[in-house]
């Protein structure tokens, strides 16, 4: 192996350590109190369930409209 991978290999691993547990710090803190865990949680679902709409309404209606005003 060539020190340049080796190097590149170590970079993104520890860059991968960092961001977990920077992930791990922010989610215990965030468990840490109730209402706001459960904020975090509700927010999360809502933003999710949001965005399954707007995929599902996306692919719903791609078949319906014209493409620059022709129709299919």
């Amino acid at each position: 192996m060539e020190i340049k991978n080796i190097g590149i290999y170590l970079i993104l691993a520890g860059g991968v350590i960092l961001a977990l547990k920077f992930i791990n710090a922010i989610i215990s803190f965030i468990m840490s109190d109730f209402l706001l865990g459960l904020g975090t949680i509700l927010l999360v679902g809502g933003a999710v369930i949001l965005a399954l709409k707007f995929v599902k309404e996306n692919r719903d209606d791609k078949d319906d409209e014209p493409f620059r005003g022709i129709d299919k």
